[in-house]
C-alpha cells in the first residue's frame, strides 16, 4: 500500500516517542484518514522480529484491519480471536476482541504468552480506559516501567465526555491531524451544516456516564411530529443523498425508517440485534443505492466504511463530543460520486444540557447557525477576524452569513474570567474561542491554557518576537490555573496587583495614551469601554502586528 505524507510522518513520529524512551503512545487521525493503513505497515517498519497483537470491541474492526493486513504485509500469518474464532498459535499477528480477551478470568487471555509480543495495537483507543483493556494491558506487563514491549493506540476521537483522561493509559500523542486541517489538505470531504429547531424540551432527562439515559431520551424524542421534522428536514435539505441517520433505541430507529418510507424514501433500519446476514443484506443494498436512507443505532458510529455516504442526520441528541464527532466520521471519507458531506443536526430545547454539535469540531461558536455554509470556510472566515478584529465577540454571531456584517459592529469581548474558573483564580483570566483560556500579562506577554489530546491541560509562554516556550502540563484544569498563578506570583510578582480581576484601574477610563494606541490600530472605540478592557485589545494587536518568532525565552 502506499502511504500518504501525513501516514509517513505518523510512522515517523511514532518511532521518535519511542525513541525518547515512550512505550505507551497516542495516534489521532480523524475517521477516514487511514489509521488502520498507518497500523498495518508498524510490522513492516519496525521490521518486527515477534508477534503482534492487534485489539478491538466490533468484530467489523476485526475484518477491516485484517484485510489491511493482508495488503500491507502478505508475507505474514493473520489470526483472529474472537467468539468462536482462533487464532493459529504460529500466528504472527494476532487481531483480537476485547470482550473475547478481556473478560474477567478470559482463558483466551493466558494462551498469549506476553513474552512472545512486542508490539500491542489498540484501534478505537478512546475505550481504554476500561477494565477490559485494562486486564488486556495487565497481562502484558505495559504499565511495568522496564516494560519491553510498545503499546500504541490508535483513535480519531482522544478527547472523552466523562472524567477519565487517556492520559491514565498513554503517556504521549506521537501524532495527530484535526478535522478542519485534513478536510483543508483534501483527505477528507468538505462539510456543510443544517440545524433544524425542534419544540421538544429534553432538559429534564437525566444523565449518566456523560451522555442522556437512553430510555428517557426516547420517551420526548421519539414521537410522530419530531420524527416527521426529520424526513420532512432530509427532504427539504438533501434529498437524494445516500444518508445514515442516528437515533437513539431500536424502537426510534424503527419509527424513524417507517417515517421515511411513508414519506416515499427508500429507508430501512439497522441495529444490533439483526442476524448478521440481515444486516449484511441491508448494507449491500444502500452501497448498491437501492436505499438512500439508513437509521440506526449504537451499530455504525464504529467500524462502518461507505464512502459514498454523503449526508448524516443527527435524530439522536448527544452531550458527548466524541460520540458527535464518530457519528460524523462516517460521512467524511472522499468518493468520485459525491462533492461534499451534509450534517443535518436536530437541535431540542435544553437549557440545562450542553448539547455536542458540529460547531465544536471546527472549534466554532456554539450557538453560530451555519444554515447550509461550509464548515470549514466558516472557520478559516472566523479565525481570520480573530485576528484582525479582537474586539468582536463571536458567541453574538448568530448565523455563518452574518461574519460578513460583523466587522461593521463592535462587540467587547467578555474581559472576566469565565464562569467554570472565576472561582480558581483571582487574575482576569479569559476565555478562548477553542476552549482555551489566556492571562494577559504585560509587555506583550500571554499565557494560554490549552487541554492536549490526553485530557492534560498545556500551558505555552508567549511574548513578541519570541517564540512560544511551552509550559508545564497539568492533569486538571484547577491544577493547571493555579500553576499558572504560581508562576506569576514567583516569577512577575511585580504584575500581581496588576492582574487582579478586582484592580481599580480596570474600571477606570481608557487612558490618552491607550486611546492614541486604539485609534492607530484602527481599532473601534465604543462607549463604555474601560482602562482594562482598553488594555486587552492593545496586547492583543500587539501579538497580531508581530512578524514571526525571531528567538527563544526562558520563562
Amino acid at each position: 500500500m502506499e502511504l500518504r505524507p501525513y501516514q509517513k510522518e505518523c510512522l515517523e513520529g511514532i518511532l521518535g516517542c519511542y525513541r525518547r524512551g515512550q512505550r505507551r503512545i497516542l495516534v489521532s487521525l480523524p475517521t477516514g484518514t487511514g489509521k488502520t493503513v498507518v497500523f498495518a505497515s508498524l510490522p513492516k517498519f519496525f521490521k518486527l522480529k515477534r508477534r503482534m497483537l492487534m485489539i478491538a470491541h466490533r468484530q467489523e474492526l476485526l475484518d477491516q484491519a485484517a484485510s489491511k493486513f493482508a495488503a500491507s504485509v502478505p508475507d505474514l500469518s493473520i489470526g483472529i480471536e474472537q467468539a468462536e474464532r482462533s487464532a493459529p498459535p504460529d500466528s504472527r499477528i494476532v487481531l483480537a476482541s476485547v470482550p473475547t480477551l478481556g473478560r474477567q478470568g478470559s482463558s483466551r487471555l493466558l494462551e498469549l504468552p506476553p513474552e512472545e509480543f512486542y508490539l500491542i495495537v489498540v484501534d478505537e483507543a478512546h475505550h481504554a480506559v476500561a477494565p477490559s483493556y485494562r486486564r488486556i494491558f495487565d497481562h502484558f506487563g505495559l504499565f511495568a516501567e522496564d516494560s519491553p514491549r510498545l503499546l500504541v493506540g490508535f483513535t480519531a476521537t482522544p478527547r472523552r465526555g466523562d472524567k477519565h483522561a487517556l492520559s491514565s493509559v498513554f503517556q504521549e500523542v506521537a501524532y495527530a491531524k484535526a478535522l478542519p486541517e485534513m478536510v483543508r489538505s483534501g483527505y477528507l470531504c468538505p462539510l456543510r451544516g443544517w440545524r433544524v429547531s425542534t419544540s421538544i424540551s429534553i432538559g429534564s432527562v437525566a444523565s449518566r456516564h456523560g451522555d442522556f439515559v437512553e430510555s428517557e431520551l426516547a420517551n420526548l424524542v421519539d414521537v410522530p411530529e419530531r420524527n416527521h421534522l426529520v424526513v420532512n428536514a432530509y427532504q427539504e435539505l438533501a434529498a437524494g443523498r445516500r444518508a445514515v441517520v442516528f437515533c437513539v433505541n431500536v424502537a426510534h430507529v424503527q419509527a424513524l425508517a417507517a417515517a421515511f418510507q411513508e414519506a416515499g424514501v427508500r429507508a430501512a433500519p439497522i441495529w444490533g440485534a439483526m442476524s448478521r446476514e440481515d444486516r449484511q443484506g441491508v448494507l449491500q443494498a444502500f452501497h448498491q443505492g437501492e436505499l438512500e436512507v439508513l437509521t440506526n443505532c449504537n451499530v455504525l458510529t464504529e467500524g462502518f466504511d461507505e464512502p459514498r455516504v454523503d449526508c448524516v442526520v443527527m435524530a439522536r441528541p448527544t452531550q458527548s463530543q466524541l460520540l458527535y464527532a464518530q457519528m460524523v466520521g462516517r460521512g467524511t471519507r472522499l468518493h468520485c460520486d459525491k462533492s461534499d458531506l451534509i450534517v443535518i443536526d436536530i437541535v431540542d430545547n435544553s437549557s440545562r444540557h450542553k448539547l455536542a454539535g458540529l460547531n465544536a469540531l471546527f472549534d466554532l461558536p456554539e450557538d453560530l447557525d451555519l444554515a447550509g455554509h461550509s464548515a470549514i470556510q466558516t472557520f478559516d472566515e472566523l479565525e481570520r477576524l480573530s485576528r484582525e478584529a479582537p474586539w468582536i465577540d463571536f458567541d453574538r454571531v448568530s448565523s455563518a452569513a452574518e461574519l460578513e456584517l460583523v466587522t461593521q459592529r463592535v462587540d467587547l469581548f467578555r474581559f472576566e474570567p469565565p464562569a467554570e474558573i472565576a472561582e480558581l483564580t483571582d487574575f482576569a483570566w479569559c476565555g478562548l474561542p477553542d476552549g482555551g483560556y489566556r492571562l494577559n500579562l504585560t509587555n506583550g506577554e500571554w499565557v494560554a491554557l490549552r487541554q492536549d489530546d490526553l485530557g492534560r491541560w498545556q500551558a505555552t509562554l508567549r511574548a513578541p518576537g519570541f517564540a512560544p516556550l511551552p509550559g508545564p502540563v497539568n492533569p486538571s484544569l484547577p491544577k493547571a490555573i493555579r500553576a499558572v498563578d504560581r508562576f506569576v506570583q514567583e516569577k512577575r510578582p511585580e504584575q500581581v496587583s496588576l492582574l487582579k480581576i478586582d484592580a481599580d484601574w480596570r474600571e477606570q477610563f481608557p487612558s490618552e495614551k491607550q486611546l492614541e494606541v486604539l485609534r492607530r490600530r484602527k481599532i473601534p472605540i465604543t462607549a463604555g469601554l474601560t482602562r482594562g478592557q482598553a488594555s486587552w485589545l492593545i496586547t492583543h494587536s500587539n501579538l497580531r502586528n508581530t512578524r514571526g518568532p525571531s528567538r527563544s525565552q526562558e520563562g
